[in-house]
């Protein structure tokens, strides 16, 4: 039986805030601020002047810059920072902080500052990857005797028939490796049986076109924070089975 665990990632919780009703600087295309829309009124010299901001980020010219936006309490400094965000993309970190989370009895300010830093500082992770990408037809367990002694058996090899568009094909993955392989995600089912079952939940996707066996490369936009956690994170499926440990194939077809 496999045992599931829940890993808590280092994302925080998205939760109602006196901010959460802006959705972006409500810009129109020549830049100039609409009166009303984003979720702001007024302050449209202030908006113009961030979408500018947007536009050299957008463009890579802001690197190794900051910007201090200046002010009174209650004037929008922190809802103008958040369109900023809104309009770059959820790919973009924003990391917003308040005074007491800083200052702590238990934590330095120093390493609170670098921990916050660090959750803002985004990394854009690309890798190439062999994997095995297709419709699962079969599954199929090798028993083997208990190397303890014991009466019970272990299974030393799961054979898997994959399929896709051009061909199938039959691997075998050892034991040794079983493991990874039971951890990963099933994320959607073949189209072919979609008329089979009556469940809304589950999503149908076609069968992957190519060959079994392909090179896949994978992008992930992680943050400084937890880069290693994020890293063994990777995608490891986007749709029916994906598998890029070692293998040994046994038939084509």
């Amino acid at each position: 039986m496999v045992n599931l665990s829940d890993v808590k990632g280092n994302s925080r919780d998205n939760r109602t805030s006196s901010h959460t009703h802006i959705k972006g600087l409500g810009l129109r295309n020549d830049g100039t601020a609409e009166r009303q829309a984003g979720g702001f009124v007024g302050q449209t010299a202030a908006r113009e002047a961030c979408g500018v901001v947007v536009d050299l980020i957008r463009s890579q010219k802001m690197a190794g810059r900051a910007i201090l936006l200046a002010g009174g309490p209650g004037t929008g400094k922190t809802a103008l920072a958040l369109a900023i965000s809104q309009e770059l993309g959820t790919k973009v970190p924003f990391c917003p902080i308040v005074a007491s989370e800083i200052y702590s009895t238990e934590v330095k300010k120093t390493e609170a500052l670098m921990e916050n830093f660090r959750r803002a500082i985004g990394l854009k992770v690309r890798e190439t990857k062999e994997v095995y990408e297709g419709e699962v037809t079969e599954l199929t367990p090798e028993e083997a005797e208990n190397p303890l002694g014991s009466y019970g058996k272990t299974i030393s090899t799961l054979l898997i028939g994959l399929k896709s568009a051009k061909g199938q094909k039959e691997v075998a993955i050892r034991s040794k490796y079983l493991r990874s392989y039971t951890k990963g995600k099933s994320n959607s089912r073949s189209d072919a049986y979609a008329t089979e079952f009556d469940l809304e939940a589950e999503e149908y996707v076609p069968i992957p076109k190519g060959e079994v066996h392909k090179k896949k490369e994978i992008v992930q936009d992680v943050t400084f924070a937890r880069p290693r956690y994020c890293e063994r994170q990777a995608s490891r499926g986007t749709r029916h089975n994906e598998y890029d440990g070692p293998v040994d194939e046994t038939k084509d077809d």
